[in-house]
């Protein structure tokens, strides 16, 4: 660092963690970017991990510490001239070119004219604050999510008991195209209607993005539209036909699934025969799916549920 630039920074630097937060001079924050964008970086700039993000510190912890933080910070979101004109829109409680520590709202509620609409807006939040929001509209609602294969992601997949002195009910919000094994060929479910001052108690699931590796819990057949095999049949071949079909698309069968007169049974590769033939397919991990099969050579089913499966294919 050069002598000028240690000298802007003294110039800015404060006594105190209270005086770290002062404004900087506009000049001083130009002069200073200048000097900083201008220093040539040398190999530190190419090892930095492509992935590397920035992120926002909250709170400074020493005086000195904070020094160039505040310099640095101030050229990066100081408002510009044109910035800090007033301008109509929501609440002003909040400075200009500062940073509100207040958590982004995981629901979005909009009033509509007998009922409120809700969407989820942060689909891995804790729970707990999906029960707050809800509780901040007087509802007594809860809202869990789970890790659902990709055309179940962003949809509600379950509803539990709607109890209470409340006659009115809960809708759904449609939207865009699912082929579901419930509906069939339908409307997405994607947000609720809540009856403006509903005071029954209910709990709502949606599917959100599964980890990798991580399980499905709710899942659409592996053949419908947004999943890992639309349009990639491998029904009628046998096991080992379809292990060696299913690489084309860089996909596993984990597990398969038969069943018998009396049981079912869901078992890894190695616990059964390659020659037993594939009925149907449904998502089991990212990157993974369950065999449905059988020992005898199956009828290709064409009801109307697996048209809508392969409609467009």
């Amino acid at each position: 660092m050069t002598t000028e630039l240690d000298s802007l920074i003294r110039s800015v630097a404060p006594l105190s963690d209270a005086e770290a937060l002062r404004p900087v001079p506009v000049d001083t924050r130009r002069e200073l970017l200048e000097q900083i964008t201008a220093a040539d970086t040398g190999d530190a700039t190419a090892a930095r991990s492509p992935r590397a993000r920035r992120r926002w510190t909250i709170g400074l912890p020493v005086a000195a510490a904070a020094a160039c933080a505040v310099a640095v910070t101030a050229l990066l979101v100081q408002p510009t001239e044109n910035a800090t004109r007033p301008h109509p829109g929501p609440s002003t409680s909040v400075r200009s070119g500062t940073f509100d520590p207040r958590p982004v709202a995981a629901l979005s509620f909009v009033k509509r004219k007998d009922h409120i609409e809700v969407r989820i807006k942060d689909p891995l939040a804790d729970p707990r604050r999906y029960e707050q929001e809800f509780a901040a509209h007087g509802m007594k609602i809860t809202l869990s999510t789970v890790p659902a294969s990709p055309s179940a992601v962003g949809t509600i997949v379950a509803q539990d008991g709607d109890d209470g002195p409340d006659t009115r009910r809960i809708e759904t919000i449609e939207e865009g195209r699912c082929v579901t094994g419930g509906g069939g060929d339908g409307k997405c479910l994607r947000g609720l209607r809540i009856p403006i001052g509903y005071r029954n108690t209910t709990g709502i699931t949606f599917g959100r993005e599964a980890r990798p590796g991580e399980q499905y819990s709710s899942t659409n057949s592996a053949f419908a539209p947004g999943e890992v095999l639309h349009c990639f049949d491998v029904r009628g071949l046998t096991v080992e036909e379809a292990d060696r079909r299913l690489k084309q698309r860089e996909v596993t069968a984990t597990m398969f699934h038969w069943e018998t007169s009396n049981y079912g049974y869901t078992v890894a590769r190695d616990k059964l025969p390659g020659n037993w033939y594939v009925t149907d397919a449904d998502p089991w991990a990212p990157g993974q799916v369950m065999l449905s099969i059988q020992k005898d050579r199956p009828v290709i089913k064409n009801s109307p549920y697996w048209q809508a499966l392969f409609k467009g294919c």
